[in-house]
C-alpha cells in the first residue's frame, strides 16, 4: 500500500508553518514517509542536495531583471510540470508565472490559467526534482508517492525561501502585493501567502 496523499499533503503545510531550513524540513518529510511507507529509496531521495539553492537563486532574479512584468500582477503561480521531448528524457521542474487575477478563497486554480506575465526564463531548471523524478520512476521506484510529495514539498519550500532571500526592491519595482501560489499545473497547490515589502504573511 502507498502513501496517503492527504495525509502526507498534511506534513508538506506543517514543514512551511514551522519555518525550519529547506534541508530540514524535506528530511522530515522523507522520514514520515519512510516511516509511513518503508522503501529502500527514500534514502536515496534524502540525500539530495535540498540546501543548495545557488543555481535557483541565480535563475530567479532573471525573469523580474529581463522581462519585468508590463502590467500591475496579483498572483505569481509557480507551476509544476514534467518536461521532457521523450519518455527517457521526462523529469520535472516548475516555473513562474503572474496573473492580473487572484482569488485567495477559489477551489481551483483557473485565476492563473492565461497568465499575463509569462517570461522566456520562467522555467527554473531544477537539478534537485530532476533527481526526485528520475530515482522515483527507476524500476521499481516510489513512482508518484515520491513524486507528488517531494516536488510539491521542495518546490514549496525553495519558493519560499527565495522570497524572503531576494532584493525586495527587484520584485516590487515591477509586481507590488501578490498572492503566491506553488502547485501542479493538473493537481494540488499551496497558497503560501501574500507577498509584500516585508515578506510572505499568511492570506
Amino acid at each position: 500500500m502507498g502513501l496517503d496523499l492527504a495525509e502526507s499533503f498534511g506534513w508538506i503545510v506543517s514543514e512551511l508553518a514551522a519555518k525550519r531550513s529547506i534541508a530540514d524540513s524535506m528530511h522530515r518529510i522523507i522520514d514520515q514517509c519512510a516511516a509511513a511507507h518503508p522503501h529502500p529509496d527514500w534514502q536515496r531521495l534524502r540525500a539530495l542536495p535540498y540546501h543548495d539553492l545557488r543555481k535557483l537563486s541565480e535563475w530567479f532574479e532573471q525573469p523580474f531583471r529581463l522581462e519585468p512584468p508590463t502590467m500591475p500582477l496579483r498572483g505569481l503561480w509557480f507551476g509544476i510540470f514534467n518536461p521532457g521531448e521523450s519518455i527517457d528524457e521526462v523529469r520535472a521542474d516548475f516555473y513562474i508565472s503572474g496573473s492580473e487575477r487572484f482569488d485567495a478563497n477559489s477551489q481551483t486554480n483557473e485565476w492563473a490559467v492565461r497568465p499575463v506575465w509569462w517570461p522566456e526564463h520562467r522555467y527554473a531548471g531544477s537539478e534537485v526534482m530532476a533527481s526526485i523524478y528520475r530515482i522515483a520512476y527507476r524500476d521499481g521506484g516510489l513512482k508518484n508517492d515520491a513524486e507528488y510529495l517531494l516536488c510539491l514539498g521542495y518546490a514549496a519550500l525553495a519558493v519560499r525561501e527565495l522570497l524572503n532571500t531576494v532584493n525586495p526592491s527587484m520584485v516590487f519595482d515591477v509586481v507590488g502585493p501578490v498572492g503566491v501560489v506553488v502547485g501542479f499545473d493538473s493537481g494540488d497547490w499551496i497558497q503560501l501567502g501574500r507577498l509584500t515589502r516585508t515578506g510572505l504573511t499568511p492570506l
